[in-house]
This record gives C-alpha cells, structure tokens and sequence, in this order.
C-alpha cells in the first residue's frame, strides 16, 4: 500500500541523509576554523589536504552510504511510522559519528577533535529528523486535499477485510479513503451493514457509479480457490480493475501464508511462468558446495593415517569387508551409497528382525544401546564417531553435505508422517542439530523438530556454528551409542 508519492519520498531521503551529513561536516570544520560568517566560509577550501586525507575523506563518504542503507534501508515497498524512522536515523548518525572519529584518528585529523563529532553528530540528527518532521506534515497535509486523496473500495467483509480496513485508517499520511465494501457470497461478516454497498455481482454498477481509484481484494483465498463461481468473479474483478486502469491489490491474509513469500514471475518460450517456490539462497548453496568439497578434501587427506589404522583394526578384529556400504535417501528421495566404517557383524541386517522388539527409540528409527550385532572395534569407533568419517567421501562427490539432517533408509522414510518428509527436500549431511543436541538422548519427534528448525533457518553462518559445535559432542561422545 505504498503510493507512488511516498515512493519518491523514500528516495529523497536517501539522498537528504548524505546531503545532511557532508553539510554538517562542512559546518563543524567550519566552525573549528573559525569561521564566523557566510563569506568566511572561503577558509575551510583554503588548506592544502594530502592525498592520504583525501583517501580518508573518500573513505567517509562511503562508510556513509553502507551505514545508512543497512540502517534505514530505504525500502520502496515500506513506509515505515515516525518514531521508527527517527530511531534508525539516530542509530545510523551514531555510527556514522564513530565513523569519523575513528578516521580521525587513523589519519590525524587535528580539525575533527571529540568536540567537532559531538556537534557534527548532534548537526546530522537534527538536520535528518527536522526533515523527517517536514515530510510527515507535508504528506499528511496534503492527505485531506481532494487531489491527493485516494477513493478505494474494498471486496471482502469478513475478519481479513476488517483487519485491512483498520490498518488503512491507521496510516493517514497515506491518504486513503474508503468508499465502501463489496460482500462475497457465502462470507461472513465483521461489519457493520451500513458499510456494504453491494455483493460481487454488483461490482460492475459499483464501478460506474462510485469515484474509485483502486481496488483491494481482502478475502479468505483459500476458500476462493476452492469455491469455483467465486474465484471466476474474482478474477473478473481484476479484468475489471484492469479495463479501468485502476490499481488493484490483492490480500492474500494467513490464508496463502509461505505460498507467496517468494513468487516470482517469469518467462519461458514467450509464456508467462507463475513460480510458487523455488530455490533460494542461490549464492550461499554455492559456498556450501565449495566448503564441503575444501573441507571433505582436506579432512581426507589428513586423516589418511587414521583410515589405514582404522582398516587394520577392524580387519583383526571380525571377519567380513571394512567398509559398509548402505542405500540412503539423498534430497528429493534420490538414491546414494553411504559408506561408514563396519562397526558390526556381517550378517547385521538379516538379525535385525529377530532383535526388533528390543528397539529403544520411538519412531521408524531402529536403535538399540548395547546393540550385541556390534563388533569390539565397532563399539569404540561408534562412541567416537570415527565410523562416520568415510562419509567425508560421500561429501566430496556430492552426496551429501558436512550439514545436513542426516539420511534415512528408504523404509524409514516410508513410514514417516506427511510433514516429515519435508526433511528429505535439501541434501542429507554428515552432521546436523540432532548430532550436537544429544542424538539417541532425544525422541523421534524431537529429531524431525531440530531438523525442521535447520530448513527454516539455514544459512551458511548456521552451518559454521553447527561444525564447530560437532567437536566437542564428538570428543564427549554425546548422545552416541
């Protein structure tokens, strides 16, 4: 809900905010100088600066504009309350403040003392929130004009249209008016009935005779999208919208929630492609896939010696291969061989049916602490997670990642719950929240919980924190069995 005023609006205070900020530098050197008068001013463009001040001064400039986009952010799509947008303004001023005093300080600036950035910092909050003050008076008086107002109507009348409604009313500086509300058939209502001035089918007639400037769709979609003669008079409310040349806004409430976080629209052979979700954090996934073939690649090579203990020892200890070799589930149920160091008997599979009514864990996960399939090696190298390190080659081929939930068997999967199987849209990884939050500690429930929270938080920085906190779980054996 963002006119295209206050669009214009945002954009000149992006460029208020540095205008104000060298115009209070250029009054404290000025007044440092001694300059008591407008002709005077002529002293401050009278030194000699040397090229490493120069550099300093190019280096303010910039650190002013980062520190203002991260702070205020200017965001065209958000016209933010007052209170909020002299806070950040505040925020950002003291970082600038501390900009300069640091750069003062590196490059010796004899002009910029703690005195001149406490009154260049006061200058750049005064001049910034003096503005701030002058555009919010300008928009809201001008709000009541008859030219500037804006004539909507909104279709819905149920808790989503109110809801809407309120938070229109909110905002005044937005100068929006609301003419009425179009009923949807079969929607209840949280107006007052005086409010309505007719249903959908009347919308053409509402149209015609009502000063209307745009149009907002406040309803419950979920319901529209499944209610057929509903959604077709929906979508003739945006031919409409469209043949009049009014703005029309769409709602979509909790209804859609998550569904158009993301869309995007595209196209494909000259025809229009409605995208609902699609893969995101493109660059960060990059840098995963390169930190997992770096990372899998180092720990390969330097642990090398370990392996060939590792292969000896199990080889000594029971007879059968050194590795075990075991179909996964990779992401979006693709098939891989993971490979662990073989920590029981051959024959394991074929006695797991026989020892099903020992299983210690809730879930289609089978576990059991003192396993007696386990061999005497198998035992030490699964306390200390040393079976696991072949899995740094299955890293490095791409399999799976460092980070990940960790990958099921195929009949695991089979039996999880619907929302479960979320867990299998992103590559499985060697490591994951379950692995440092006490692995065979926690119920099944817990675990796909951990694994829920990683998918709707991951990032790369959650990853690093998640390696690091591997280590010591490892080295304490916790959780493990």
């Amino acid at each position: 809900m963002i006119r295209l005023r206050h669009k214009l609006f945002i954009h000149g205070l992006r460029f208020f905010d540095q205008a104000a900020l060298a115009l209070s530098l250029f009054i404290t050197v000025a007044i440092a100088k001694g300059v008591q008068s407008w002709p005077q001013v002529y002293i401050v463009f009278q030194r000699e600066y040397k090229l490493i001040e120069s550099l300093a001064l190019i280096a303010i400039l910039a650190g002013w504009y980062v520190i203002y986009n991260r702070f205020v952010q200017y965001n065209t799509n958000q016209f933010i309350p007052i209170l909020r947008q002299l806070w950040v303004h505040v925020k950002a001023s003291t970082t600038t403040a501390f900009l300069v005093l640091l750069i003062s300080v590196l490059f010796e600036f004899e002009t910029l003392n703690l005195k001149s950035i406490a009154l260049f910092w006061a200058l750049n909050i005064g001049l910034g929130s003096a503005f701030r003050f002058f555009l919010r008076f300008a928009l809201v008086f001008t709000a009541f004009s008859e030219s500037s107002r804006r004539n909507i109507i909104i279709i819905g009348t149920g808790k989503e249209a109110k809801a809407i409604s309120k938070a229109i009313l909110k905002r005044k500086e937005l100068g929006y008016q609301i003419c009425g509300f179009v009923s949807v058939d079969s929607e209840g209502t949280d107006l007052d009935e005086t409010k309505a001035i007719g249903s959908l089918p009347d919308l053409p007639r509402i149209l015609e005779k009502e000063k209307v400037d745009e149009i907002i769709i406040a309803v419950n979609l979920k319901e529209s999208l499944a209610n057929v003669m509903r959604f077709k008079i929906l979508t003739k409310a945006v031919a409409y919208g469209k043949d009049l040349g009014l703005v029309v806004r769409l709602f979509p409430g909790n209804s859609l929630e998550g569904i158009i976080d993301n869309l995007k629209v595209e196209t494909f052979e000259n025809q229009q492609v409605v995208t609902l979700f699609r893969e995101s954090h493109i660059i960060q996934l990059f840098v995963k896939r390169v930190m997992d073939i770096f990372i899998s690649g180092i720990m390969l090579i330097l642990l090398s010696p370990l392996f060939i203990i590792l292969a000896i020892a199990i080889k000594l200890d029971s007879q059968g291969p050194i590795l075990f070799a075991q179909k996964r589930v990779g992401m979006n149920k693709r098939k891989f061989k993971l490979f662990k160091f073989r920590s029981m008997v051959v024959n394991a599979e074929e006695l797991r049916e026989a020892l099903a009514d020992q299983n210690e864990v809730d879930g289609p996960v089978f576990k059991i602490k003192n396993d007696p399939r386990i061999t005497r090696v198998g035992r030490f190298i699964r306390k200390t997670s040393m079976d696991e390190l072949p899995q740094l080659w299955n890293a490095f081929i791409g399999d799976i990642s460092l980070v990940g939930p960790r990958p099921p068997l195929f009949s695991e999967v089979d039996q999880y719950d619907w929302l479960f199987r979320r867990r299998i849209s992103v590559k499985p990884g060697i490591t994951c929240l379950w692995q440092v939050s006490g692995r065979n500690d926690l119920s099944f429930d817990e675990w796909m919980e951990l694994d829920k929270e990683y998918i709707e938080n991951w990032s790369i920085w959650l990853d690093i924190k998640i390696l690091f906190m591997t280590m010591p779980t490892v080295l304490l054996g916790r959780g493990a069995s």
